[in-house]
């Protein structure tokens, strides 16, 4: 094929794919929001994208610019943004500031140049990109376009699958309030306990363009950005590894639609019990192990795509940060290590669990070097180079009061939801990526592929297979979170959504290896592996084919167990959200009963009224005993007689109580006994099924 072919057949799949981007895009934001939205983010990523041009050199072409640098971008931009929050600066000026700082490190960046080995752009990666790329509106593009419906029933969420959204909605509405450190808006008087700095972007958006643009639409076209970039990411993580430009579409692609049996295992189960197959709509897909065998779920990188655009952003720094160890060129590298420490501290800044499995399989990596060669006195000084910045982050964890140290968050010891029914957990949760994966091992340890990874470098550590020792470091890391790790208050399964996403991520590079190996077999053989690896896709596509249909669903209102699948607005929620965001100050307290709103409504008051409450109960903080003992509390004002209400609300610094129907039916008779009150509680708001009761002070 001339060369003036192939570019002509990339120009138009790379046009097909902008197109798909715009369509996705219009559905989720109009044009004005869309636009302003886009250039911000455009904006923050150029500077990593001119760091990494500056580190590969001009000659290495376009692949690790922008392959690594636009997540690299948005990370050290996010970094530069929360110190000016933190210097006072609240205005949309800083959309430009923060991506200025970052660029001074452009020239320094230089400096780097020839510290790693990295791969020079090939002919077939512009169109192995672009059509790989095709995937974000495959996958995301209905589910994004549904996402807060409005029609004339109310406003519809999809409750499950939107946990994490509407969790972001909530802690990007308190950003925009402007506090720092920003107020927990579900514990009065408390710091946000939560990895906020990655959400601060759009919370600035939002600060200003509140009153033109919806929030949804925001938080949206970050999704698809942040998406595509994430996608690119794995695609450059591949080829970093040598693996050819169509191959390495393909491994991405593989790892994305085909990761699990789950749904296979649904459909067979329902199919031989004589259950009619369209009852898949009411499952949790990918977390049939958790639902039938009791086991850790493993979410698919599909569910990343989903709503968790800040856990992309810091599984990207930890992967840079663990081949800035992997892939240096020199074995003793005090200034490559530190930059490594610098990503590995942004991962925990930014998703902070996951960096510190990064950071872990970085040492273990780096530790078995240094024991195989008894280079102490390197691993001294690279101790005390990566040292520096993971010491700073985690000082800043601290600082932005990420932690509470009002209690244990993690556990140590056998976590034994991880052992329970292990290896049928592990097959269904894994199957078809596991499959793979052994045997692009077994293909690496035989061949020993030359070109998989740089050359083993003298002092350095390479398991057999090359290059791919570094996966096994992530590997071992994720097994020992896995079993011997707990986050506390997440049902003891909060582990495996983090290690599942990570070795998903390795996984893209054995898919692409087994792809490549499979093109240079012989006739017969090849063909044997093409049916293999055909049947292995498609028994592990139901899976994101159900999560897919099942997370733009908006019509399935049945019950799940002790919830809704879709969350519904209703006409007069909707009236009481506009009415408290045009007629009492940001700063309010609201108060419902958490406890009948736990696993439903949870959010009510903060993501959608954008409100603060007393107490709530908040399914992503831990520990959650003081939200528990708390919410026990603050729910007898809608049981005491009405004096003692009224002077437990004022105790509690309440400036309005809501009463709607989950109160109503909790409590009968509390309307009238808070009526009874009169100009102690007088109504400030009332419709067809809420009423909101303004408590005067003394």
């Amino acid at each position: 094929m001339s060369e003036t072919s192939r570019f002509s057949r990339a120009a138009s799949v790379a046009a097909a794919t902008a197109l798909a981007y715009a369509i996705t895009l219009l559905a989720v934001a109009n044009p004005h929001t869309l636009a302003f939205a886009a250039i911000a983010q455009l904006v923050f990523v150029l500077p990593g994208v001119f760091i990494l041009r500056a580190v590969a050199g001009a000659g290495g072409g376009w692949l690790i610019p922008l392959s690594f640098g636009p997540l690299l971008g948005q990370a050290l931009g996010s970094l530069a943004l929360t110190g000016l929050w933190a210097a006072g600066g609240r205005g949309v000026w800083l959309l430009i500031a923060a991506p200025l700082l970052v660029a001074i490190l452009i020239k320094p960046a230089a400096r780097l140049r020839g510290r790693w080995r990295l791969p020079v752009t090939a002919p077939g990666d512009l169109m192995a990109l672009a059509a790989l790329l095709l995937i974000v509106p495959i996958v995301a593009g209905l589910p994004f376009a549904h996402v807060g419906e409005i029609t004339g029933e109310g406003q519809f969420y999809r409750a499950y699958f939107t946990a994490d959204y509407v969790w972001r909605r909530a802690v990007v509405a308190e950003l925009a309030k402007g506090a720092f450190l920003p107020i927990n808006p579900y514990f009065q008087g408390d710091a946000l306990h939560y990895y906020w700095m990655p959400h601060l972007l759009t919370a600035v958006q939002y600060r200003f363009a509140e009153g033109w643009a919806a929030l949804d639409e925001l938080l949206l076209v970050r999704s698809v950005f942040i998406d595509a970039l994430f996608v690119a990411f794995l695609y450059g993580t591949a080829r970093l590894f040598g693996v050819r430009p169509w191959a390495s579409a393909a491994g991405v692609a593989l790892v994305i639609a085909s990761s699990s049996f789950e749904g296979l295992y649904a459909l067979y189960d329902f199919g031989s019990n004589g259950v009619s197959l369209r009852e898949v709509r009411n499952l949790n897909i990918d977390a049939i192990t958790r639902w039938y065998m009791h086991g850790i779920p493993i979410d698919g990188l599909q569910r990343l795509l989903f709503y968790q655009p800040h856990h992309a952003v810091g599984y990207a720094m930890g992967l840079l940060g663990l081949y800035s160890v992997s892939h240096r060129a020199r074995p003793r590298d005090a200034a490559a290590m530190f930059v490594s420490g610098v990503l590995l501290a942004l991962s925990i800044l930014i998703s902070s669990f996951a960096g510190l499995m990064f950071t872990a399989a970085a040492a273990l990596f780096e530790g078995v070097a240094v024991v195989r060669r008894l280079d102490f006195r390197r691993a001294i000084a690279h101790a005390i180079a990566a040292g520096i910045p993971l010491a700073i982050a985690t000082a800043l964890v601290f600082a932005l009061r990420y932690v509470d140290t009002g209690g244990s968050v993690v556990a140590f010891g056998v976590n034994r939801v991880a052992t329970h029914s292990f290896w049928l957990v592990t097959l269904l949760s894994f199957g078809p990526v596991l499959i793979i994966s052994a045997a692009a091992i077994a293909l690496a340890l035989s061949a020993r592929r030359r070109g998989l990874a740089p050359p083993k470098l003298e002092g350095s550590f390479h398991w057999s297979g090359g290059g791919l020792g570094v996966f096994g470091a992530l590997a071992g890391a994720c097994v020992i979170f896995y079993f011997f790790i707990n986050v506390r208050d997440h049902q003891d399964v909060y582990v495996g959504w983090r290690v599942g996403h990570l070795l998903f991520m390795a996984a893209t590079v054995l898919a692409g290896i087994v792809f490549e190996q499979m093109e240079g077999a012989p006739t017969p053989g090849r063909i044997a592996a093409w049916v293999a690896v055909a049947i292995v896709t498609l028994t592990g596509l139901p899976t994101t084919v159900i999560d897919v249909y099942n997370t733009q669903d908006l019509s399935n209102r049945n019950e799940a167990p002790g919830f809704r699948w879709t969350l519904v607005l209703t006409p007069d929620d909707r009236q009481v959200f506009d009415w408290i965001r045009h007629n009492t100050k940001p700063d309010a307290i609201f108060q419902v009963d958490p406890l009948v709103r736990d696993s439903e409504t949870w959010a009510y008051l903060p993501a959608f009224a954008e409100r603060r409450m007393a107490v709530g109960l908040p399914i992503s903080m831990v520990p959650l005993q003081k939200y528990q003992q708390g919410s026990e509390q603050v729910r007898t004002i809608f049981e005491d007689a009405p004096l003692s209400a009224y002077e437990r609300a004022v105790k509690s610094g309440i400036n309005y109580i809501i009463v709607g129907p989950p109160e109503r039916t909790a409590h009968p008779d509390v309307e009238q006994r808070f009526d009874s009150l009169g100009a102690l509680m007088p109504v400030a708001f009332r419709n067809g099924t809420i009423s909101i009761y303004e408590v005067a002070r003394p």
